[in-house]
């Protein structure tokens, strides 16, 4: 059997040789344009399918039961598409090689060959970000009260800076745009943030406190950062997480190692991270928009306040 990865490359005026294939064992390689867009292709020969096709096995009800194959069989072909899009970036300008949305196909060679219930998969990342309608009302708002809100667009960009890198699936990009929003606001000396920052500034101590008691509902998260803690010594409290957050922020400020610093190829493994900081941020951002117009007597107990807010990414 034939297993085939294809990719799009991702670039502006593209443009590729004719019958651009060629063979380096045990793969077959193309490059070619399929409705104006450009592909690569990874192909190999599968000599034990066993874990490397889909599966279709009866299940309760009479409802069937899909198995899809883990990624690890075909990572000597992602290694290679990251080798070409990592070049190319150098030598023909391509932007990247789309990774997140690949197709799959399982090509029998023969009548025997034909034991999976697909013979084409394309993975497709899910994009859940719901839109807001701009109304006359929020512009309104927005510009005429420009003086109370003062510098906060300088903070805030970093988050709209973060939260498309998030969902373009760069989260160690994203982990630290999210960082600096904070660093805006909490930092006390040059840079960073203080291991005990949380301890002098309410707002802080309040959105740690309130994405540690939200996070439950997020098992994958949850069970990411409770490991986190535990690897790192500390517990499940603010002290922790914001001990967990700046760690991260210092180490992913370095390249001098690739398993322990920053790796573009290993994004994947900071979706928690980035997650987490992005409900940290996002309960400071509501704290601060709010604070301008709340009385100044009150504004302490307004920051200490603890709330679930149901617009969250939470």
């Amino acid at each position: 059997m034939i297993f085939e990865v294809q990719a799009e490359i991702l670039g502006d005026n593209l443009s590729i040789e004719d019958n651009l294939e060629f063979k380096k064992y045990p793969f077959t390689i193309r490059v070619f344009k399929k409705e104006e867009r450009c592909f690569i292709s990874f192909q190999k020969k599968l000599i034990d399918t066993e874990g490397c096709v889909p599966t279709w096995l009866p299940g309760k009800n009479n409802i069937s039961e899909i198995t899809l194959p883990q990624n690890d069989f075909y990572q000597d072909i992602i290694h290679l598409i990251q080798h070409v899009e990592s070049f190319g970036a150098l030598d023909n300008r391509l932007e990247r090689i789309d990774l997140e949305n690949l197709t799959l196909k399982w090509i029998p060679e023969n009548e025997n060959e034909h034991i999976s219930p697909f013979s084409e998969l394309t993975r497709n990342r899910e994009r859940n970000r719901q839109l807001k309608k701009i109304t006359k009302k929020w512009l309104q708002d927005t510009v005429l009260h420009e003086r109370q809100l003062g510098e906060l667009f300088i903070p805030f960009a970093f988050y709209r800076d973060a939260t498309i890198l998030f969902h373009d699936a760069r989260y160690q990009s994203a982990f630290c745009s999210f960082y600096m929003m904070l660093e805006y606001f909490f930092h006390e000396k040059q840079w960073g943030i203080e291991k005990d920052a949380f301890k002098r500034d309410a707002c802080l101590n309040t959105c740690l406190k309130t994405t540690l008691d939200n996070l439950p509902s997020h098992e994958r998260h949850h069970i990411w950062l409770v490991d986190e803690l535990k690897r790192r010594n500390k517990e499940y409290n603010e002290e922790g997480l914001l001990f967990v957050l700046t760690r991260f922020r210092d180490e992913l400020s370095h390249a001098v190692d690739k398993d322990r610093n920053r790796n573009i190829f290993n994004d994947r493994s900071f979706f928690s991270l980035a997650f987490i900081a992005m409900n940290v941020c996002l309960f400071v951002t509501i704290k601060k928009r709010l604070l301008p117009f709340v009385r100044e007597s009150e504004k302490e107990n307004f920051l200490k306040h603890d709330w679930k807010n149901k617009n969250s990414s939470l």
